[in-house]
Order: structure tokens, then C-alpha cells, then sequence
């Protein structure tokens, strides 16, 4: 069984690399033979396991939700709390904007994603239009899902917990655990580009494109939003209606506008306490320095360097290399494939753990929601961890705004060399 047909070709959203694709076989993948970017798959049967897959998650969340996932028993009292605990806790200790990242992030967007995934993979008679807006809001969320992270800052939090008390997982737990699994295979699984194709395929005239040559040099351009091929003169795409440029060379402005601010919030970030712990009345605060170096002189050397990694070394260098990703694009004249090719690596490299520096935040919100005995201990959100989000999500937005294929580009719009 084949997906695709002989005479295909694309456009690399990377390196905007013209592409001849020929028949690609069940579980095989196309990728860019400039800078190796995955260009399309063929996932056996796509719509039935990515359906299957989302609706075992979906069926695992609502279990999760719905009972204690994790239990704690301080110093004579027993402590359970649920997911949905968690915002209702932050939001109560008046930190409504970090339980509102946590519904979005954790729970809304994962769940949307999945119940669109449903929608689209179904035998559903839905309309071109309502699929075009499906597969648009699929792909907005897409990036700010993170119910895998949340996991891992779970496992982090049990500890920092043990200092505390004696920790208990339910059934619960686990059902969370298959909801992030269900959630990633199906993730992996879908394809918007078939889905785009049986709404309109892509019937822009390739009898003139040249396998090998960028697009620009030949007068094409790429919609980033369903990967249409399109003319230079379209302002939008009449597939997606969504506005498409050749080149949006303000995305470097706003970046680097971006990564100041990040920078400038990330000195508050570090300086003030992330969490207020409170014992028989006395408070004291943490930072997330003082989380790290509490975990190493406990012994739990791999934790502090997880915390350490994500929350200190991870914000700093994605800053540093996307105002080092900007310089290149707009300051080196000189360009070759092998310096492009590492800019490209370093790019995506940012874009993939850009976001995993919020374990810290669902560290901070597991703990906090589970630490209550209002009588001897309590902990409690503080100021800094409004500004390390902050950061995380400006910095997130920085790396959206970067358009790679700047990298490529040569003055006056030549190709760079193979």
C-alpha cells in the first residue's frame, strides 16, 4: 500500500529545498536530503490507530480526574489530592495565572488535541470547513501540550515529598500514566497532511518546479499552516485561508524582542523564592537554586541535576542560542550547507526542550497542593515561580517566532550550495 503518488513534489519548511518524493512504504518516512527535516510518513492504518489511541487516553484522563492520584501522610494526617486539585489549590492560594497554565497545558489542550484527533480519523460526514478549522486548531495547540512533562514532574516531586512524609500512589496514578502513553502514540501517529489532502489537495502546477532548488529561487512559497505549495503573488492560501509570506524577516525582530524580556524576567525568576515553606508558623523561602543544592546534599544527585539542567542551564542556553540562531541569519554573509546544517540541529534541539523547563513549575504545584497541615507545615507558591513561567512561555513564543529557513537563505535570495 502506498501513500504517495510518483511526480510529488515538496517544499522543505526548513531549508525551503524543493522535493521530488517518490512511493513511500507502510511505516517508512520521507526527510529532506538537505538538512533532513521528516517531509511525510506512512503510518498503516493512520486514522484507526490514531482514533483508537486518542480515545484510550481520553478514557484514561476521565479516570484520573475523576479519584486521588496522590497521597501524602503528614506527620499524623492522611493527604489526598486529585488533578484537578492541583489548579483548584493554586488558584485559591491566589496564583490564578499558574493554575490557569496548568489546565491549559496539562489538561485542556491535550484533551481538545485528542478529541479533534477523534473527529478527523472518524467516519464523521464533516464538512471541508469545519476540518480546515479543526486541523488550524490542532496545530496552534500542538506546541503547548504537556501532559508529558507533567508526569515527569510528578516523579521529580516524590523526592522532594519524602522529606516530608510517607507518599502513596492510587490507581489513579497509573491511569495518568496511560493517558500521557495513549497521548504520545497517538501524537506520533497522525498525519494533518492526509487530512489536508482529502480536503483539497494540492494541485498547484509542479510541471515547472526543479528537484534540488530552493523555493524562492523559483518563485514559490510554503504555507506553514497545511504545507501548501503556492505562488509568491498569494497573500493567502486557498486551502488553510491562513495569511502566507515568502519571508516574514520582522518573526527576527520580535524574537530578539522576545529573549530580552525573557532575560529580563529571568534575573527576578532566580532571585526571588519559588516556594514559602511554613512550620509551626515560621516561613521560609526557596529558590530554585536552594531546591537544587537541597536534593544534592540529600543524595539525590540525579534529581538535583534534572531540576538543575531544566530549570537553570535549559532557559539560559535557549536564550543564547536563539539570539545566536538571529546572528546567523542576519549577519553571516558566508553560509555553507555545513555550518547551516548545525544552525538547524541547534534550532530544533531548541524547540524540543524549550518547553520542559516548566517541570520545575508542576514540581512546585504538586507540592504545594499536597504539603497542607495548616496547624505545623504548609507550602506555598512565591512570587518567583510567576516570573520562571514567564519565562518558559516567552521564551517558547521566542522560538515559534524564528523562521528557519532564514538560516538557508544567502543574500539576494540565492541557494545555498549542496
Amino acid at each position: 500500500m502506498m501513500i504517495i503518488d510518483k511526480q510529488h513534489y515538496v517544499l522543505c519548511s526548513h531549508c525551503d529545498l524543493v522535493v521530488e518524493l517518490s512511493d513511500i512504504m507502510i511505516g517508512h518516512k520521507a526527510v529532506c536530503p538537505r538538512c533532513n527535516t521528516i517531509l511525510a510518513k506512512n503510518n498503516h492504518d493512520m486514522k484507526f490507530r490514531s482514533a483508537m489511541y486518542a480515545a484510550c487516553s481520553l478514557i484514561m484522563i476521565i479516570v484520573a480526574c475523576g479519584f486521588v492520584f496522590i497521597d501524602i501522610r503528614l506527620i499524623g494526617n492522611f493527604i489526598g489530592v486529585s488533578i484537578i486539585d492541583i489548579p483548584k489549590t493554586l488558584f485559591f492560594d491566589k496564583y490564578g495565572y499558574i493554575s490557569a497554565l496548568f489546565i491549559l497545558f496539562v489538561l485542556l489542550f491535550p484533551i481538545l488535541n485528542l478529541l479533534i484527533t477523534i473527529l478527523l480519523c472518524s467516519k464523521l460526514r464533516l464538512t471541508k470547513y469545519r476540518k480546515r478549522d479543526l486541523l488550524i486548531v490542532y496545530k496552534k495547540f500542538q506546541h503547548w501540550c504537556m501532559p508529558e512533562i507533567f508526569l515527569v514532574g510528578i516523579l521529580v516531586s516524590f523526592v522532594k515529598l519524602m522529606s516530608y512524609g510517607n507518599i502513596g500512589v492510587t490507581s489513579a496514578f497509573f491511569a495518568f500514566c496511560l493517558f500521557v502513553f495513549f497521548y504520545i502514540k497517538s501524537l506520533v501517529i497522525f498525519s494533518p497532511e492526509i487530512i489536508w489532502n482529502e480536503i483539497h489537495r494540492n494541485n498547484f502546477s509542479t510541471d515547472r518546479l526543479k528537484a534540488g532548488k530552493t523555493g524562492i529561487s523559483q518563485n514559490i512559497k510554503l504555507c506553514h499552516c497545511c504545507q501548501a505549495i503556492l505562488p509568491v503573488n498569494y497573500k493567502k492560501c486557498p486551502r488553510c485561508k491562513q495569511k502566507s509570506k515568502i519571508r516574514d524577516r520582522y518573526k527576527i525582530q520580535w524574537t530578539i524582542a522576545l529573549l530580552v524580556t525573557s532575560l529580563i524576567l529571568y534575573i527576578p525568576a532566580n532571585l526571588f523564592g519559588i516556594m514559602i515553606t511554613v512550620v509551626f508558623g515560621s516561613p521560609s523561602t526557596s529558590t530554585i537554586i536552594d531546591g537544587v543544592i537541597y536534593m544534592w546534599q540529600s543524595g539525590d544527585v540525579p534529581v538535583a541535576l534534572v531540576i538543575f539542567i531544566a530549570s537553570v542551564v535549559i532557559p539560559i542556553l535557549k536564550i543564547i542560542s536563539l539570539s545566536w540562531l538571529c546572528y546567523f541569519a542576519l549577519a553571516v554573509k558566508q553560509k555553507n550547507k555545513r555550518n547551516c546544517l548545525k544552525m538547524k540541529k541547534l534550532y530544533t534541539a531548541v524547540e524540543f526542550i524549550g518547553k520542559w523547563s516548566m517541570i520545575d513549575i508542576f514540581v512546585v504545584s504538586v507540592i504545594c497542593s499536597l504539603v497542607r497541615n495548616q496547624q505545623m507545615m504548609g507550602v506555598y507558591p512565591d512570587i518567583g515561580v510567576i516570573f520562571f513561567a514567564s519565562v518558559v512561555i516567552i521564551t517558547m513564543i521566542a522560538s515559534q517566532k524564528f523562521d528557519p529557513r532564514l538560516i538557508w537563505d544567502r543574500p539576494r535570495n540565492k541557494k545555498i550550495g549542496q
